[in-house]
């Protein structure tokens, strides 16, 4: 295999975030112009932990409409999904969650101030349905207290945060709820 290195690279799990996109980027055009091999790069970048973590605030009822919410069928199939694909910078936050990051589900509650948390899990690895869309395999945790917390800026439906603005932002008890 003529990308050994860049797969061990990957595999090290000393590669960045920004890293692992760049790599991710030269792949995936190897790969449109008949690179067959360049696809065992980008099974490892889709399984690969980066050096830096995010927490993904992610909505879960289509059109803020509590009735359709669907969070319960994720935590069923362990996955998390997000299929409003016209909306290029929300899919590409998205694209940029991986393994090992945190997923928070919310559903804003006070208009420009809190948002009520459902539920959280760490993202397992990056899979992709039969129609090549992305989504992720999930490992949820069992609680199901719900919390009202600061909004945070969380205003899409897709909002990825460092950890460090979410250390500096969030109250004790978002830190205990996690712990459940």
């Amino acid at each position: 295999m003529k990308y050994i290195k860049a797969v061990e690279r990957v595999r090290s799990g000393e590669m960045s975030r920004s890293d692992l996109v760049r790599l991710k980027r030269n792949a995936e055009q190897k790969l449109a112009t008949g690179d067959k091999e360049a696809h065992q790069v980008l099974d490892a970048i889709n399984d690969a932990t980066p050096t830096d973590s995010y927490v993904l605030f992610m909505g879960f009822c289509p059109g803020a409409d509590f009735s359709e919410r669907l969070d319960t069928e994720w935590k069923k199939q362990g996955i998390c999904r997000f299929d409003y694909l016209e909306s290029e910078h929300q899919a590409e936050r998205f694209n940029s969650i991986c393994k090992g990051d945190l997923v928070v589900l919310k559903k804003r509650e006070k208009f420009g101030k809190t948002m009520k948390l459902y539920g959280h899990g760490r993202v397992k690895t990056v899979a992709y349905d039969d129609d090549q869309i992305r989504y992720l395999k999930m490992d949820w945790s069992d609680q199901d207290q719900v919390i009202e917390v600061p909004l945070m800026g969380c205003n899409s439906t897709v909002d990825v945060k460092s950890i460090e603005i979410v250390e500096d932002e969030m109250p004790q008890e978002f830190y205990e709820w996690l712990k459940v």
